[in-house]
């Protein structure tokens, strides 16, 4: 019982961490490239987490990352963390923070349903409610958010360029669009994380060093060396200003050393993802406040009812294990 409540907590301070990371990334990624700020969040953290794994567990860890299956785990939850990242970054640039978030916290479900088709766990009817309950408030958000939009839009048509009105137009619906492409690859990250923990003697924190690591390094080649092919195309896109490469760095120590250390701990602690996942996904909720207290986004009834639901459906979809472990 102390475990599953530590597991609790863990879960909890993730998705505070998570929450709060959004609305800092929300401001930092407003002047720079998705790319770019994808590596570049991680300037900061990914030195500390290097030296605190080798702290932790010297070069233990990160040698049995490098072999048999957890390498290949390794890689393909890089993969999924990458574009995840990317896509989660390029949403906040064409939508609110309050928006975004509640979208991409429908992970679970795709981490779920890369349980099942694993064989790892059967469907049941927690799930399936689990899994239209997100959906509907998904659709509640998006379906009210682009009314909104569109309203708003054609009270300032008047006094916009056409090629600026059909930007705006489109902006909404590529972001909600991108929000749960993130979702989707977030979801099976953490699967194949979940499977490299299964092994107990893995340390979170090297593995969190040497999977996020790896992320930023290749997301820095693919970008520098698109910058070297085509210098003028590219040159304000490797980059960022120093204000804003500040802000990035101060998210990405936020959520991936106080949020991904922390949840996968918990992962780790409790054995199983189907627990710490949902109860990770209420970060919308600590969004929606600092979202509407900071950047001052305005809060529809629609957006609360609909995270509501999101968070609901995430606490569905983990009962069975939840009151299993009580």
């Amino acid at each position: 019982m102390a475990i599953f409540a530590v597991g609790v907590v863990l879960s909890l301070v993730a998705a505070f961490s998570w929450g709060t990371s959004m609305v800092i990334f929300k401001v930092g990624v407003k002047n720079v490239d998705p790319l770019a700020a994808t590596y570049i969040k991680g300037l900061f953290a990914i030195p500390v987490l290097l030296i605190l794994g080798f702290i932790i567990d010297g070069i233990y860890t990160y040698s049995k990352l490098m072999s048999g299956f957890n390498l290949l785990w390794l890689f393909l939850g890089v993969i999924c963390l990458t574009l995840g990242d990317f896509l989660s970054l390029s949403a906040l640039k064409k939508i609110d923070v309050s928006i975004a978030q509640p979208v991409t916290s429908i992970y679970p479900i795709f981490t779920t349903l890369t349980l099942l088709i694993a064989k790892i766990e059967d469907i049941t009817w927690f799930i399936i409610g689990g899994t239209l309950l997100i959906s509907s408030g998904v659709i509640l958000i998006s379906y009210f958010s682009r009314k909104n939009d569109i309203i708003n839009l054609k009270a300032s048509e008047d006094s916009m360029e056409t090629d600026e009105f059909e930007q705006k137009k489109k902006a909404l619906p590529m972001g909600i669009s991108l929000s749960i492409s993130a979702a989707v690859f977030w979801g099976i990250a953490i699967v194949f994380n979940r499977l490299i923990l299964e092994d107990q003697t893995i340390e979170v924190v090297p593995l969190m060093a040497l999977r996020n690591g790896l992320m930023v390094v290749l997301v820095a080649i693919y970008g520098f060396t698109r910058f070297f092919i085509n210098k003028e195309k590219f040159r304000s896109k490797i980059f960022a200003p120093r204000k804003e490469a500040l802000i990035l760095m101060a998210g990405g120590t936020v959520s991936w050393i106080g949020g991904g250390v922390v949840f996968f701990t918990a992962v780790q602690l409790l054995q199983s993802a189907g627990i710490t996942t949902p109860i990770s996904s209420i970060s919308p909720l600590i969004v929606m406040i600092l979202g509407s207290i900071f950047l001052k986004e305005k809060i529809t009834l629609p957006q609360v009812l609909g995270v509501i639901i999101i968070v609901a459906g995430s606490i569905v979809l983990s009962l069975p294990e939840l009151l299993s472990s009580i």
